[in-house]
Order: C-alpha cells, then structure tokens, then sequence
C-alpha cells in the first residue's frame, strides 16, 4: 500500500509539472464550451429546448474522454521515452497495478476538469441550468474516462511513440467526437452522422449523462448506456493486460 501511495504522488506531480497534460485536460474543454455556445447557443430547433445546457453537457463528455485518451497514450509513450519505465519498474508492484495507479491519478484530474467546466457552464456568461441529480452524473463520466484510458493504453502498446500515439489519439477522439454528437449538435450535421452516433461510446456516455444532469431521456436508457460503458471498458482493460509489457 505504501508503495501505491508513492506511486500516485510521482505520477500526481509529474502530470501537474507537464504543460500538455494540463492543457489537454484543462484548457481546451473551457475554449471549446465557450466557442459552442457562443456559435450554437442561440440555434435550439425547438424553442423550449435548453440548448446551451446540451451543449455544456456534450463538452463536459467529450472532455473526460478526451482526458481518458491521452492519459493512457501519452503516458505510456512518455516514459519509454524518457526513462521513466526504469523508475517504476523499481516499484515492488504488478504492471497492472501500475496501470491502474495512472488511471486513478488521470481520474483526479478528470474529476477536476469537470468541477471547472460545470463552474464556468454555471456562470451566467454561459447559462447551464442542471438538475438536482447532476452529481450523479460522475458515474457515467468515469465510466467514459476509464473506456478511453485503456483505448490510450492499448495504442501506447501498439505504437511506443509520443508522435504516434498523438496523432492517433486525436484521429480517434475527434471524429468519436462530432459523431458521437459531443463536439458539434447533430442536429447541424448531416443525417448519415445522426445514423451512425448510437454505435459510438461517446453516444452512450452523452444518454447515461443527460438524464441525471438534465433530465433529458429516461432513466432505462441511462443504466443501459452504463452497462454498454461497463462491458466495453472491460474488453479493453482485458485487452491491455494481457498485451502490457514494459518491453
């Protein structure tokens, strides 16, 4: 336990000292919550919709993935090549462990990135208007981040290189992104993207996600697009470990 607790505190620091991480994690969810409500706010198909809330929602989504990504590609990468494998592998604990301790350390910060975007969605230059049961809303958001965290993991293992698992990693969220209707409305794009969102996770984490913040769906279609997180991120957490090596 010991050796956990050191593990987290030289992985905690090491991300908070890294300008990429904290601008990945940090910077632009807050740029992007802003240019979209600025462009689409005002553009609701329906009247009565909350669009500006949907749109805050979408990008506090979108984020945590965004975050889950990078934090299990870009770190992989990084400590290959900068020597970092060396240090870790002094820890007296298993390489899943290690990958876990990555993916509680990127949880905080996700953890932390939402608190900042739903605070500045709230301001009124914004205009976000959540529920009650927003907070438990942190349930599908993990759930996402964790699914995207091995995604990253798996192609760090693929590809050990920093450029690589950047642009990959960008090739992959992205498009997830504006499919999964999280970077632009849907309703603005064309309708062969609409077709496709549901057999995206970032579709299902946006329906686990609605319905407690904004109430919007129903609470069936939320646990489901829970479960579908769940077995996903599985599959993929099986995946890595059994492909990781420090190799």
């Amino acid at each position: 336990m010991t050796s956990i607790r050191s593990l987290n505190r030289i992985l905690l620091k090491s991300d908070l000292r890294d300008g990429t991480t904290l601008a990945t994690t940090f910077l632009i969810p807050t740029v992007l919550l802003v240019v979209l409500v600025r462009a689409f706010g005002d553009a609701a198909p329906d009247p009565s919709t909350d669009y500006v809330s949907q749109i805050a929602t979408n990008v506090i989504a979108f984020g945590v993935t965004y975050v889950g990504i990078f934090a299990g590609a870009l770190h992989l990468a990084t400590w290959r090549e900068n020597g970092m494998v060396q240090v870790l592998r002094a820890f007296p604990i298993s390489t899943g462990m290690i990958l876990t301790s990555q993916a509680f350390v990127g949880a905080l910060l996700m953890i932390a990135q939402v608190v900042v975007v739903f605070l500045l969605a709230l301001t009124p230059w914004v205009g976000m208007k959540p529920e009650v049961l927003a907070p438990v809303g942190l349930v599908p958001l993990f759930l996402g981040y964790l699914l995207f965290y091995f995604i990253g993991v798996l192609l760090a293992i693929i590809f050990p290189s920093i450029a690589a698992v950047s642009m990959l990693s960008n090739l992959i969220i992205i498009p997830l992104g504006f499919v999964g209707g999280a970077v632009m409305p849907l309703e603005v794009l064309p309708d062969w993207v609409a077709t496709l969102a549901p057999y995206t996770p970032i579709h299902h984490l946006r329906v686990a996600l609605f319905k407690p913040v904004l109430d919007v769906g129903t609470w069936r279609d939320a646990v489901l697009g829970c479960l579908y997180l769940v077995g996903v991120t599985l599959v993929f957490y099986l995946i890595t470990r059994r492909t990781f090596t420090w190799k």
